[in-house]
């Protein structure tokens, strides 16, 4: 018994736990569901002892409760089952019927996540009144031998049968928990299916013993007056159903960041590229900028990517009478690092031509250079090695090779002053110094 409380107890502290539901219509309600029910086995004790065995038979249940948004309901249940027990202990001459009226307050949870289908569980506590009809009496066995009742103890004279009468009710205190399942037919009208386990603990029953010596009155008690009940039928909820909510707007514009909104007013700023690039593009950082393109400077110190497209070049008279009067002109081929060959060395040599086409060249010095990263003497051999490719190209061009000196300097010349070690553009080089005089050609 004590267990049973207990487990009553625990059963109500859950249904008390806070709701995270999703809300949900509320307002009164009745329901009326019917079935089928059975009590659990018991047993006498004191003036009549025994056990019985319970059968199945109607039952049915009505009840009035109001409906909260949070999903939680509050609903005072009335249930009715009666039973036949039975013959007590399956002695002879001996009979039993138990009903019991349970008036239960329910506190019950639904779960509405799952459509119109609603699972629900609940717990209740309240009255229960059993109202008992129990008889047992001696009786003669097959043998025709008279036996006294063990359901009926008491004094018999030998001749005269004695038997127990008892019929009456009893009130007590009563708990019941329950799960169920719900369908919504239309917002107010929802089928109801329940299953019950109720507890009515004892029923005291005062009784007459009769045809003993003398007669006598006893109590009773008929212990663990539990039942089962499956119950189905319809719970309808009063009041208009609940104004459909307007569907929320979609935003349904994509701004240029991804995000979404309603109109394009609503889209954040977008920000603006402030870098200005070499081909003038317009970037947010300056290493988003395309990869510039090497320079070359043509005859009229204008600046091109490509020397094809340097202008044809004109020389009147009196410029090319002042360019042959000038003693000394000096080309110079740059290299990138650690290289003895340069792109720019047959563009060079085709301006030395361009001269030699005008002027007389006594003769034309080649000496290359290196910038200070590397050893010494490393550096001397690949400033040889960009010599002779100047010089190289100058032969395969037609410049007569006997008018040609080359040399290497290694970093000992460093057209920009550097450290040990330091890696500059303008050091990496080869000058070719070409000797005028009168005017006259070059090529053989």
């Amino acid at each position: 018994m004590k267990q049973k409380l207990l487990f009553a107890a625990a059963t109500a502290a859950l249904m008390a736990a806070p709701s995270l539901a999703s809300a949900q219509e509320s307002g009164w309600y009745l329901r009326g569901n019917a079935g089928y029910g059975t009590h659990t086995d018991g047993s006498f004790s004191e003036g009549m002892v025994g056990d019985v065995e319970s059968e199945g038979d109607f039952a049915y249940s009505l009840g009035l409760g109001y409906q909260f948004p949070s999903g939680w309901r509050l609903e005072l249940d009335g249930t009715d089952l009666k039973t036949d027990l039975g013959s007590i202990s399956s002695l002879p001459n001996s009979d039993a019927q138990l009903r019991t009226r349970n008036l239960m307050l329910n506190a019950i949870y639904d779960f509405n996540d799952f459509g119109d289908w609603t699972p629900y569980v609940g717990a209740g506590l309240g009255i229960s009144h059993g109202r008992m009809l129990a008889t047992a009496g001696d009786y003669v066995d097959s043998t025709n031998t008279f036996q006294q009742s063990s359901a009926c103890p008491g004094a018999t004279n030998g001749t005269i049968p004695s038997y127990c009468d008892a019929i009456d009710s009893d009130t007590n205190f009563g708990w019941q928990v329950l799960a169920g399942l719900g369908y919504a037919i239309s917002d107010n009208l929802t089928w109801d299916t329940q299953y019950k386990y109720a507890d009515a603990g004892e029923v005291r029953l005062d009784g007459r013993r009769v045809g003993a010596v003398p007669a006598s009155n006893f109590t009773t008690v008929y212990e663990d007056a539990a039942s089962h009940t499956l119950l189905t039928g319809f719970r309808y909820r009063f009041g208009a159903p609940a104004p459909v909510p307007a569907p929320l707007p979609v935003a349904n514009v994509e701004c240029w960041d991804g995000s979404m909104v309603f109109n394009t007013n609503q889209c954040p700023a977008e920000p603006q590229p402030t870098v200005r690039c070499w081909d003038g593009s317009m970037v947010f950082d300056s290493g988003e900028c395309p990869v510039q393109p090497q320079t070359y400077t043509c005859w009229d110190g204008s600046l091109v990517y490509d020397l094809a497209t340097c202008p044809v070049e004109t020389r009147s008279r009196e410029t090319i009478a002042s360019l042959c009067g000038e003693q000394y002109r000096q080309e110079i081929i740059y290299y990138e690092f650690d290289k003895g060959q340069s792109a720019e060395t047959r563009n060079t040599i085709n301006r030395i031509l361009d001269i030699g086409q005008y002027c007389n060249v006594d003769n034309i010095r080649v000496v290359g250079h290196t910038d200070s990263s590397g050893s010494a003497a490393y550096n001397l051999a690949l400033s040889k090695r960009r010599a002779k490719d100047a010089r190289d190209e100058l032969v395969r061009q037609g410049v007569r090779d006997e008018i040609i000196t080359s040399e290497g300097k290694g970093e000992t010349e460093l057209f920009v002053q550097t450290g040990d070690g330091v890696k500059e553009d303008l050091n990496r080089r080869t000058e070719v110094l070409i000797s005028l005089s009168e005017t006259g050609g070059i090529i053989n």
